[in-house]
């Protein structure tokens, strides 16, 4: 599965720096694949503010992936994860930075997450344990599982955003400042 998110600052401001191509297509091997868009025009417009732009994820039966576009450069991307079930499993990773700007207008941050079925072996940054009959009461977790992502500009969160999957509520990743998006 493959799905796509524009955050709504990036509809107000992607403009403004020319943009990037931001259209996704699926992989052959992918399970599903569809895109919405966060339609909230009451966003701050503030053209000088780096934010998350477009977010991606998608998933097989192997691996997760996911990809960070922002407006503007920042020093770092983290993911946090967890499920809304009764026992739940959370994971923290860091994303590598893909490409960049030389301007600044933007940056790109992703990672490829190999699902693991020990959940001894799991390790942040190098594979997933959602996506695995341990911890997943159906195909993927995705429906229970909630996402939380932070962009650094040096130690500090200039922007981060959440969304849950359709089985989970928000609320279990939600902070002062990130913005809720939906696909």
């Amino acid at each position: 599965m493959k799905k796509l998110l524009l955050a709504a600052l990036a509809l107000n401001l992607f403009a403004c720096f020319g943009g990037k191509d931001d259209t996704s297509t699926c992989d052959s091997d992918d399970t599903d694949c569809k895109g919405d868009t966060d339609t909230d025009t009451d966003t701050d417009t503030d053209t000088d503010t780096p934010a998350i732009d477009v977010v991606s994820y998608g998933y097989d039966a192997t691996e997760w992936t996911y990809q960070v576009d922002t407006i503007g450069w920042f020093d770092a991307v983290t993911m946090y994860i967890t499920q809304d079930t009764t026992s739940p499993w959370e994971e923290d990773h860091d994303l590598a930075e893909l490409d960049f700007d030389p301007d600044g207008a933007w940056d790109q941050f992703g990672l490829t997450l190999p699902i693991t079925d020990d959940w001894e072996a799991q390790e942040s940054g190098v594979n997933t344990l959602f996506g695995n009959s341990i911890s997943c009461e159906n195909p993927y977790c995705e429906s229970t599982m909630v996402w939380r992502v932070y962009a650094y500009t040096g130690a500090d969160v200039a922007d981060c955003v959440v969304w849950a999957g359709s089985a989970a509520d928000v609320s279990i990743v939600m902070e002062d400042g990130c913005r809720e998006i939906t696909f």
